[in-house]
């Protein structure tokens, strides 16, 4: 299930906390307001809170996949470095 913003603000203060304020880190955030359609006139129409949850949703179910590739990349990365 996707997160809400407060609750993404709260898990980034408890790394924070065990990880340092300087710690590393790369992230991908998509919120609902990447969540839209292109108009007739090539313009985003962003869609309801409703919709944009499921379709959130929806790509998280898929995360094993998108975590996986993700820990492909940082694997690659550090073998260039060693």
């Amino acid at each position: 299930m996707a997160r809400t913003l407060q609750q993404l603000k709260e898990s980034v203060e408890r790394m924070i906390a065990k990880q340092g304020e300087d710690a590393p880190v790369a992230a991908f955030i998509f919120t609902g307001e990447d969540v839209f359609v292109m108009d007739e006139d090539g313009e985003p129409v962003t869609q309801s809170r409703e919709i944009a949850a499921q379709v959130l949703n929806n790509v998280e179910d898929d995360y094993d996949y998108l975590y996986e590739e993700i820990f492909n990349c940082i694997e690659n990365e550090l073998r260039e470095l060693n």
